[in-house]
Parts: C-alpha cells; structure tokens; sequence
C-alpha cells in the first residue's frame, strides 16, 4: 500500500480562497462607492439645511438622497447580474 493520500487530499490541488481587499471591490464596481459617497454628500447638506431652518433645501435634498440610494441599489444589483455570466 502507498503513503499517498487520494488526490483529494492533496494540499496543491486545493484552491485557497482568495480574498478581495476593499480596493479592490471600489475597482471592480466603481458606481457603489460613488453612489455611497453622494448619498452620504447629500444627506449631510440635508441635515445642515435642517439646523439652519432652511425647509426647502432639507426637502430637496432628502428627494435627492432617495434618487442616489436607489441609484447605488440599482447598480448592485446590475453588478450583481453582470458578474453571475
């Protein structure tokens, strides 16, 4: 009988898990980081229209911050479909 394991067991055929840093999740998909950084843009001038009592701006600015979270959701989601070809 042989010492060898099966070829199963053998450690070089075995793939490690490679793990993406956060870079390079910003490089693969760019739009999520872009979407994230406008959301969280919008929703600070929000708020800073809210302290300062400016109602207009805080109105227009949450409508913005709902059209840019639903923009970076829109783009998971097709980095998603794209990447499961």
């Amino acid at each position: 009988m042989s010492e060898e394991p099966p070829p199963l067991y053998k450690p070089e055929l075995i793939e490690p898990k490679k793990k993406l840093t956060l870079l390079q999740h910003c490089y693969k998909e760019p739009w999520i980081p872009i979407g994230c950084i406008t959301t969280v843009s919008v929703l600070s001038v929000g708020l800073s229209g809210f302290l300062n009592g400016d109602k207009v701006l805080m109105q227009r600015m949450m409508r913005f911050r709902v059209l840019a979270q639903g923009l970076t959701v829109a783009s998971m989601g097709a980095g998603m479909m794209l990447s499961m070809r």
